[in-house]
C-alpha cells in the first residue's frame, strides 16, 4: 500500500469517526433534553450505547481529529520548505549569492519542520484512535522528505564550493613539490583571489549554518555556548564539521586512487603502511596554515570554543583513511592471514596517532610524546577503532597478539641468555643474594617487561568487550604459559628427589625467584590499577558532590524573595567585564571539561577494572607455587640433615655418659663453651652449613628466609621429638645436648641474630634438663598442681636454671 492509498485510507477513516461523532452528539443531547423534562426517551436501548462507551468513542474520535491536525500542519510545514529549497538545484556558478540567501532562509524553515515533527513524533495518542503502524509509516514518510530535502541543499552548496575551490586551487598535491609535482602551492588560496575566498566563506557560513540545524541535537551534546577551549570530549564526539569534509573530498579521491589498491611494488601495498599514513600526515600539516581563514565561519557561529578548522580538517583526513581501512587494506590484510602485517600495521596506525597529537592536529594542547599521551577520548576515534567494526578483524588482530607474545615468552623462557643475571643483579653485583629483596634472571625482569607492554597497548582498544579479550589472550595467555613452563621446570626437579644436590639446588633456587619476582611485579601493577579506581571514584564523588552544592546554591539564589535574584551589578556587566568579541566570561569552559574528564575517566576505570581481573589469578599462582617449593626446599634442608644424624638420633650413647668418662674439662662444667659436638652430628652440621650457604647464594632475602625458617622448624621438631623426649639423660648427656643444640644455633647465627627464636622446644628441654636437684624434685612436686601454674613456676625455674 502506497502512502497516497493510506492517506485516504485515514481520511475516510476519520469522516466516518466524524460522522459517528455527530450521531453520537445528537444522541447525547436528546438524553439530556428527555432527563431534564422528565419524559422517557424515545428510542430503545438496543438503538442507543451506554453513556461511558459514547464518551469513550468520543474521546477516541478527538485524539483522531487532533492528530491529523498536527499531521497536516507538519506536512505543510515540509511542502512549504520544499517549494523553497526547489531553485537550488537550477542555481548556476555565477549565482551563490542567491544560493547563499536561499540556504540561510531554508535553514529557518529546516528549523520549523523539525520543531513540527518533533512535537509530532513525541505526542502521546492511543493505537485506536491513531494505529501504531499508521501513523509510524506517515511520520517516516514526512522525515523522509525533509531529508531529502535537505539533500539538495546540501549537494547544490557542495556543488558551488567545489567550484571555488577549484579556482582557489585547492586540491593541494598528494605527492609533495619535492616529488616532481608542477602544481605551485603557492597559488593555492592566494591574495589575488579574494573574490572566490570571500564568496567561499559565505557558502561555507551557508553550509555550517544548514549543519547546525540538522544535526541540531548532536552538537548541542557536546558544544557548551561560549566556551573557548575545545575539549577531547567535543573533538572526539562531535560531528565532523561539513565544510572541513568539503575540503577533505578531493583529497580523499587521490588517497584512495594511489593508496587504496594494495598491488605489490605501488604506493598502496600492505608492506608499506607508512607512506600512506605519513602522507597523510604531511597534507594535514602543511595545509594547517591555508585554510584557517575559514576559522572566521566558525567564530561567527559561535563555535570556537568546540571546533577549530585545522582539527576538523585533519579529522575529515582521518575518516578517508579509515574509510580506506575498511574498503581495501583489513579485508586484504585478513585475506593475507598473515600476522607480521596485522601487527605492523598496528604498530604504523599508533605511530600515526601519536604523530597527529603531537603535531597539534588532534587539539590537544599539551605535550604530547606518542600515542600513549593522549587521552583515551581521542583514541576512541581513532583509526584503531575500525578495527572494532568487525569482529572478525578484531579477532584477527587479538590473535596475532596473543601468537606474537606466546611466541616472544617462549624464547625468552627456552633461552640461554634469559636464566642468567638480569639487570638488576648486575646493578647489585657483590651483595649476596640473601641480603637483595628480589634476585630475579633476565628471564623474569624480560616477561614482566613483555607484561607491562601488552597492557600499556590495551589502552588502544577502544571497544571494552574487546580489550577484555585482549587481556585474556595475550596478558593472560602470557602469564599462564610462564607459569607453566616454571612449574614443569620444578617438576622434573621433584621426579630426581634431590633438589639440594649442587646440579640442582641452583636451577630450583631461580625458580623460585623468578616467580617471587613475578609475584612482586604483577602485585604493583595490580595495586596502582586498584589506587587508579579507587582514585577515580573517589574524584567522581567529589565532582558530584561539588555539582550539588553548586545547584543547591544556584536555586538558593533563585528563591531569594522579592524575585532579586542576584546584585543589579551582575545583571549588568561592566564594559570592562567584557572580552572576546563582548561575551562575558561564563562557567562553560569550566563545564565542558568536567563534562569529558567524567568521560575520560570512566573509559579509564573500566581499562584499570579490567586489569585487576586479569591480574588477580596469575599473582595467586606465581605466589603458591614459590611457597610450595620454598617450603619443599626447607623440608629437603630438613630430610638431608636427619639423614646424617641418624647414627646421633638412634645411638643416642653420648647422653647416657657420667662425667667421670668425658674429659676433665666435661668434669669441671665447661663441656658447654668448649664447643664439643657429638661426633655422629658433625657430618650432619657441615652438610647443612655448606647448603645454606648455597642457598643463601642463589634465593633473595624473602624466600631464603622463609626456606631456612622451615627447615630449622623440622630439624627442631625432629630433634625434640626423638632427642629430647626419647633419650635418658645424665648431667653430663644433658650438658652434650645443650653443646650440640648451640652448634646447630650457630650455623643459622650467620642468618639471624636470634637464632633460639627457632629451638624453642629444644632450649626448653635443655632448661629442664639441666635443672639442679633440688629444682628437679621441687618442679616434680608442682607438676601434680593444676596445669596453667605448673607451667607458670616451671618457667620461673628454668629462667634462673643455667644461670
Amino acid at each position: 500500500m502506497t502512502a497516497a492509498e493510506k492517506a485516504r485510507q485515514l481520511a475516510e477513516q476519520v469522516n466516518h469517526y466524524l460522522n459517528e461523532q455527530q450521531n453520537i452528539l445528537s444522541q447525547l443531547q436528546d438524553g439530556l433534553h428527555n432527563a431534564t423534562q422528565g419524559r422517557q426517551q424515545t428510542s430503545t436501548a438496543a438503538e442507543v450505547l451506554p453513556v461511558d462507551q459514547q464518551i469513550r468513542a468520543l474521546n477516541l474520535l478527538t485524539n483522531t481529529r487532533d492528530y491529523v491536525g498536527r499531521l497536516q500542519a507538519a506536512a505543510a510545514h515540509v511542502k512549504q520548505l520544499e517549494r523553497q529549497i526547489r531553485p537550488a538545484s537550477q542555481y548556476t556558478e555565477q549565482e551563490s549569492e542567491q544560493l547563499v540567501s536561499l540556504a540561510f532562509q531554508a535553514a529557518d524553515g529546516y528549523t520549523a519542520c523539525q520543531a513540527e515533527l518533533s512535537a509530532l513524533v513525541s505526542s502521546s495518542f492511543p493505537a485506536e484512535a491513531v494505529p501504531e503502524q499508521l501513523r509510524s509509516s506517515l511520520e517516516q514518510r514526512l522525515q523522509q522528505q525533509l531529508q531529502a530535502a535537505e539533500d539538495l541543499l546540501h549537494q547544490s552548496l557542495s556543488r558551488q564550493i567545489h567550484h571555488c575551490l577549484k579556482q582557489c586551487g585547492w586540491p593541494p598535491p598528494v605527492v609533495s613539490a619535492q616529488a616532481g609535482n608542477a602544481k605551485d602551492p603557492g597559488q593555492i588560496f592566494s591574495p589575488q583571489q579574494e573574490h572566490v575566498i570571500s564568496m567561499l566563506q559565505r557558502l561555507m557560513l551557508a553550509l555550517t549554518r544548514l549543519q547546525l540545524v540538522a544535526q541540531k541535537e548532536l552538537i548541542e551534546a557536546v558544544v557548551q555556548p561560549g566556551s573557548t577551549v575545545a575539549s577531547p570530549s567535543a573533538i572526539c564526539n562531535a560531528p565532523i564539521l561539513w565544510m572541513a569534509q568539503e575540503l577533505a573530498v578531493p583529497l580523499a579521491s587521490q588517497l584512495y586512487e594511489m593508496f587504496g589498491p594494495s598491488n605489490e611494488g605501488s604506493p598502496g601495498a600492505l608492506s608499506m603502511p607508512e607512506l600512506m599514513l605519513g602522507t597523510v600526515h604531511r597534507i594535514a600539516l602543511d595545509n594547517l596554515r591555508r585554510i584557517d581563514f575559514l576559522q572566521g565561519v566558525i567564530q561567527a557561529l559561535e563555535l570556537h570554543g568546540s571546533y577549530q578548522i585545522g582539527v576538523e580538517f585533519t579529522r575529515a583526513l582521518r575518516e578517508a583513511v579509515k574509510q580506506i581501512q575498511r574498503q581495501y587494506k583489513l579485508p586484504e590484510i585478513a585475506g593475507a592471514g598473515k600476522r607480521d602485517v596485522w601487527l605492523a600495521w598496528i604498530d604504523a596506525l599508533i605511530v600515526f596517532e601519536g604523530s597527529l597529537g603531537r603535531s597539534g592536529l588532534l587539539g590537544c594542547y599539551w605535550d604530547v610524546g606518542d600515542a600513549s599521551d593522549l587521552p583515551v577520548l581521542l583514541l576512541k576515534g581513532s583509526t584503531l577503532s575500525v578495527l572494532g567494526e568487525n569482529p572478525a578483524w578484531m579477532e584477527a588482530w587479538l590473535e596475532a597478539e596473543s601468537a606474537t607474545a606466546a611466541a616472544q615468552v617462549e624464547s625468552i623462557l627456552y633461552s640461554e641468555q634469559g636464566w642468567g643475571p638480569g639487570q638488576q643483579l648486575i646493578v647489585e653485583e657483590g651483595r649476596p643474594a640473601w641480603q637483595l629483596d628480589v634476585w630475579p634472571p633476565r628471564a623474569a625482569e624480560d616477561v614482566v617487561a613483555l607484561v607491562e607492554s601488552l597492557l600499556h597497548r590495551m589502552r588502544y582498544i577502544p571497544q571494552p568487550d574487546a580489550q577484555e579479550g585482549y587481556l585474556a589472550g595475550a596478558v593472560g595467555v602470557v602469564l599462564e604459559q610462564t607459569h607453566g613452563r616454571i612449574k614443569r621446570m620444578l617438576q622434573q626437579a621433584d621426579v630426581f628427589r634431590d633438589i639440594t644436590s649442587y646440579s640442582w639446588l641452583p636451577r630450583v633456587c631461580m625458580c623460585i625467584c623468578f616467580c617471587h619476582y613475578v609475584e612482586q611485579q604483577l602485585q604493583e601493577l595490580h595495586d596502582n590499577a586498584q589506587v587508579m579506581v579507587t582514585r577515580l571514584l573517589e574524584g567522581q564523588q567529589q565532582q558530584d558532590g561539588n555539582a550539588h552544592q553548586e545547584q543547591r546554591h544556584q536555586q538558593q539564589q533563585h528563591d531569594l524573595p522579592n524575585g532579586n535574584h542576584a546584585h543589579p551589578h551582575h545583571m549588568h556587566p561592566q564594559p570592562h567585564q567584557q572580552h572576546n568579541g563582548g561575551h562575558a566570561p561564563d562557567t562553560s569552559d569550566g563545564d565542558q571539561q568536567q563534562q569529558w574528564q567524567r568521560q575520560e575517566n570512566e573509559q579509564l576505570s573500566q581499562a584499570a577494572a579490567a586489569k585487576l581481573r586479569v591480574l588477580v589469578s596469575p599473582i595467586s599462582d606465581f605466589s603458591t607455587l614459590r611457597k610450595e617449593w620454598v617450603l619443599k626446599l626447607g623440608k629437603a634442608a630438613a630430610m638431608g640433615f636427619m639423614r646424617l644424624a641418624v647414627g646421633y638420633v638412634s645411638g643416642r650413647t653420648w647422653f647416657k655418659v657420667t662425667s667421670e668418662s668425658l674429659p676433665a674439662m666435661a668434669a669441671e662444667g665447661s663441656l658447654y663453651s668448649s664447643g664439643i659436638v657429638s661426633g655422629d652430628l658433625q657430618p650432619a652440621l657441615a652438610w647443612l652449613a655448606a647448603l645454606l650457604h648455597e642457598m643463601s647464594n642463589h634465593l633473595d632475602k624473602d624466600c631464603f628466609r622463609q626456606a631456612w625458617g622451615a627447615a630449622a622448624a623440622a630439624i627442631n621438631r625432629e630433634l625434640f621429638n626423638n632427642v629430647a623426649c626419647e633419650a635418658m639423660f645424665t648431667d653430663a648427656g644433658a650438658l652434650q645436648l645443650a653443646v650440640d643444640v648451640n652448634a646447630l644455633q650457630g650455623v643459622f647465627r650467620q642468618y639471624t641474630a636470634r637464632p633460639a627464636a627457632h629451638f624453642r622446644e629444644l632450649n626448653d628441654a635443655i632448661k629442664l634438663l639441666n635443672l639442679q636437684q633440688e629444682q628437679a624434685e621441687f618442679v616434680k612436686q608442682v607438676s601434680k598442681k593444676p596445669v596453667l601454674y605448673c607451667v607458670i613456676v616451671i618457667h620461673m625455674v628454668s629462667q634462673c636454671s643455667i644461670n
